[in-house]
């Protein structure tokens, strides 16, 4: 009896620990199960973040490149600005000196200007009483300075120096003798003629043959024979044209009247 109840109670126990043992069992495949879900899940969720702190990484430096390219277009805009006030502060100062220059230079232009006028209507005059030799070398000049007078766009400078080279043009016509050839009125007969200067103490022409010879009287505004003085005018051209050795020539250089008192005398 003993023996059957030990037994019993054996088997009792044994089926217990059997199934205890069936049920530990399973609760461990399914804890181990759970623990396994909850590794891979942990390991997604960590990729995933992992994978979200790569892009955000990726953004920030994108966006800490713009912020730096910003940074630096506006560095340059602040100097453009700080430039162009400095630029701007410059040319306003150089503005105001240009307008005290140009107030100055009108100022000398209102002053300079009718002189010049004046001087070239006494230079037009002078030469309406020169020599007419003269008078048609000097008038391509003075039209051509009167050109630059009237001309608004022409500056004071342009019109002084035209005026003062034509001036010293006409005084050096005095000094030295310039033969030419010309067609001059010879009562009421034009006649080719070389003519030849004396300063402007005296205007002869020769004709082709230099037989003929006159001399320009301002008294009576028209050339007046001179025949016994073609040779000396002809030599006195060849010494001009260095065709002739210079030597000392004899001529009617005084007035008419100074002329006609020596032919009497």
């Amino acid at each position: 009896m003993n023996l059957l109840f030990y037994i019993l109670l054996t088997m009792c126990f044994s089926a217990s620990v059997g199934s205890f043992a069936l049920s530990a069992f399973a609760e461990t495949s399914s804890s181990a199960a759970m623990v396994k879900q909850t590794a891979e899940k942990a390991v997604e969720v960590r990729r995933e973040s992992q994978k979200l702190a790569d892009n955000w990484a990726r953004e920030s430096a994108d966006l800490q490149a713009e912020m730096e390219a910003v940074k630096q277009e506006l560095e340059t805009i602040k100097w453009r600005r700080e430039k162009t006030a400095a630029y701007m502060n410059d040319l306003d100062d150089k503005m105001a000196a240009l307008k005290a220059k140009k107030q100055a230079a009108n100022e000398i232009r209102n002053e300079l200007e009718p002189f010049l006028d004046q001087t070239f209507q006494k230079l037009q005059e002078f030469s309406r009483n020169d020599l007419p030799m003269l008078m048609e070398m000097l008038a391509p000049r003075l039209r051509k300075v009167a050109t630059i007078l009237n001309n608004a766009d022409a500056n004071i400078v342009q019109k002084t120096r035209s005026l003062l080279e034509t001036t010293t043009r006409a005084v050096e016509y005095g000094y030295f003798p310039e033969p030419d050839e010309a067609e001059i009125d010879i009562d009421g007969k034009l006649i080719r003629v070389q003519r030849i200067n004396v300063g402007r103490l005296a205007l002869f022409a020769l004709s082709g043959d230099a037989r003929d010879a006159w001399k320009w009287h301002l008294e009576t505004d028209r050339y007046e024979p001179v025949p016994h003085f073609a040779r000396s005018i002809q030599e006195v051209i060849q010494i001009t044209e260095r065709s002739r050795l210079v030597s000392l020539v004899e001529l009617p250089v005084g007035t008419a009247r100074e002329q006609a008192e020596e032919t009497n005398q």
